[in-house]
């Protein structure tokens, strides 16, 4: 039967992310994270796209820009369905960039090598990354509460500009699922 000593130390060579980012830099006074940089990569990555799929547009897309073409046109589509023809018009921007940002993140966080290349120590189970230089940039709590706040902030406003605020406050309190007035009684 195992002791508790033998579980303890497997315990402590669980592999998993740590909850706070590395830092692997500072730049004037500001610590740059590793997920941050990552998140930088995947920003430069997305706008150097965009660039070359749209450098040269033509009537009949080809190529990258037919995928561009493709991807925006889908999620305005989406959206449309989900949050109507009004809403989508004033927050597609968002909404897309949010998407994209979100999807190109996650992929890039499935390239070998991400989250296993860095400092770290030998152990007696092998190589131990403590340092990776490379982090998921959604793994950060700080990105994800920044885009809820963002998108909360965003939510607010445009549900107040619609709905105005006395309508803003009936569709947050008001009782929901109540049949509509007779037109009979």
């Amino acid at each position: 039967m195992p002791s508790l000593e033998a579980g303890a130390a497997s315990a402590e060579e669980h592999h998993a992310l740590t909850a706070k980012p590395v830092e692997i830099g500072n730049l004037a006074g500001l610590p740059i994270t590793n997920s941050m940089l990552v998140s930088w990569i995947v920003a430069a990555v997305l706008i150097v796209f965009a660039q070359l799929a749209t450098r040269k547009m033509r009537f009949v897309p080809a190529g990258a820009q037919n995928f561009v073409e493709w991807l925006v046109e889908s999620l305005y589509e989406f959206l449309e369905g989900v949050i109507g023809h009004h809403l989508v018009k004033k927050t597609f921007w968002f909404f897309a960039t949010v998407f994209i940002f979100i999807l190109f993140s996650n992929w890039l966080g499935l390239v070998p090598g991400l989250g296993t290349i860095g400092f770290g120590h030998q152990t007696a189970h092998g190589f131990k990354i403590s340092d990776p230089w490379f982090r998921g940039a959604n793994a950060d709590m700080n990105m994800t509460l920044a885009m809820a706040m963002v998108f909360f902030l965003c939510w607010t406003v445009w549900a107040l500009d619609t709905n105005g605020p006395v309508g803003f406050l009936k569709h947050l309190f008001a009782p929901k699922g109540t049949p509509p007035a007779c037109s009979r009684c």
